[in-house]
């Protein structure tokens, strides 16, 4: 197995042939480069988010009466409050029977796109959060209409449109998602047997302190890469392109008015399943009860579908133990994921739920797409065959 990789890397590594560069060549370096300062954007966007998110002066924590009914959940001490689709926000008040004196309770409300930069001081709210929480605001309104012009949480089906609302979000969310990831998920079928290769070259250069034998090994690994057409950064940057969404959502059921009273059956969006499960209210284990096997089945297919293919091929004792590795980091993921889903609020559950559907839908349509490829080039080609063969056959009969 050692002289799997002994061949000439030179054609992968400089580049190829040097020239002026087309048009093409141009604006996929430009498209390139745009791809990274987006992502570079999102990241630190993400990360000046979740910082500002557990400050002392952004956060609360649960507002409850005498009774010890909740006020308001835990949160942020804004809300936001999309006027322009005719959501409302409004004091909440209880009297206090220790001292009979009636007290009031209000967040600062957030009504439009420039409070949401100048209220919270942080691009995260304004560049994800806030549109979010419109284009959330927005289906909730088309798919529950309003009761005189307003948003109105008591009507019977405000809390399915809430769902729905979710629902046709996350769609949004993925295609946006996809367009910078298309490449990567096409490749992903690459990228899983670019582990087992990868082993293998690690493995040739095992124990080896030298500079230069630690130079080649780079040189290699360099070629593989490119080599495949695969960019180990690419796969990174897919994994962390979700998270900011997720973020945002998180934060918008926990600051935008029309979700925060938004109550599907006995489950209400703004509630932590785990919370909710401790004081016996069993019914939001079914978010965790839903929501696990649907994420074993996203991480873990891409995998199963990689393996009934190549079932009948050998593997190396590097590869297995790639594979090994994988399937490890791959349970430890899904146990944190379990604990995030739940100790977040019920409606980033169910978002959670709505994008593992998706991952689960997208991973089998390309695969499709890559199993039948090949056909359809073959066909392709047969096709054309046919039609050389019967313009020859017809060349041939008009000469006799």
């Amino acid at each position: 197995m050692n002289n799997l990789y002994k061949q000439d890397y030179s054609k992968y590594l400089n580049g190829g042939t040097k020239g002026p560069k087309s048009k093409k060549e141009v604006f996929k370096k430009i498209w390139g480069w745009t791809k990274i300062f987006l992502f570079l954007f999102i990241v630190v966007c993400m990360l000046w988010g979740c910082v500002q998110m557990y400050q002392p002066s952004y956060t609360i924590n649960k507002v409850t009466d005498m009774a010890g009914n909740g006020v308001y959940a835990p949160g942020v001490t804004f809300e936001l409050i999309i006027l322009s689709l005719n959501d409302f926000g409004s004091k909440t008040h209880w009297f206090d029977d220790s001292t009979g004196v009636l007290k009031e309770y209000q967040l600062k409300s957030i009504s439009n796109w420039a409070e949401a930069f100048t209220e919270t001081s942080s691009p995260y709210y304004g560049f994800f959060v806030y549109p979010l929480a419109y284009l959330l605001t927005a289906f909730i309104r088309g798919f529950s209409g309003t009761t005189e012009g307003l948003l109105d949480p008591s009507k019977p089906n405000y809390g399915v449109s809430a769902i729905g609302a979710i629902l046709f979000t996350s769609i949004i969310v993925r295609a946006i998602t996809l367009m910078f990831t298309l490449k990567t998920q096409m490749n992903q079928e690459k990228m899983t047997s670019l582990q087992g290769k990868q082993a293998e070259i690690q493995s040739k250069y095992k124990g080896s302190k030298d500079p230069q034998t630690k130079q080649k090994q780079q040189m290699e690994l360099m070629a593989l890469y490119r080599k495949e057409g695969i960019s180990p950064m690419s796969s990174i940057a897919t994994s962390f392109l979700s998270m900011p969404f997720l973020f945002a959502m998180f934060s918008v059921v926990r600051s935008a008015h029309a979700l925060k009273v938004a109550t599907v059956g006995q489950i209400t969006l703004v509630e932590q399943p785990w919370e909710q499960i401790k004081e016996g209210n069993w019914i939001y284990a079914t978010l965790i009860a839903v929501y696990l096997p649907m994420q074993i089945l996203s991480m873990f297919l891409p995998m199963f579908l990689r393996s009934t293919k190549d079932k009948k091929a050998i593997k190396s004792e590097q590869q297995k133990k790639a594979r090994r590795r994988q399937i490890i980091m791959q349970v430890v993921f899904i146990v944190v994921f379990i604990f995030v889903v739940s100790t977040v609020a019920s409606g980033v559950a169910i978002y959670w739920i709505f994008s593992s559907t998706f991952q689960i839908s997208q991973t089998l349509v390309f695969h499709y797409m890559r199993e039948t490829k090949g056909k359809r080039i073959s066909k392709k080609r047969e096709k054309i065959r046919e039609k050389k063969l019967k313009i020859a056959e017809k060349h041939q009969n008009a000469k006799t």
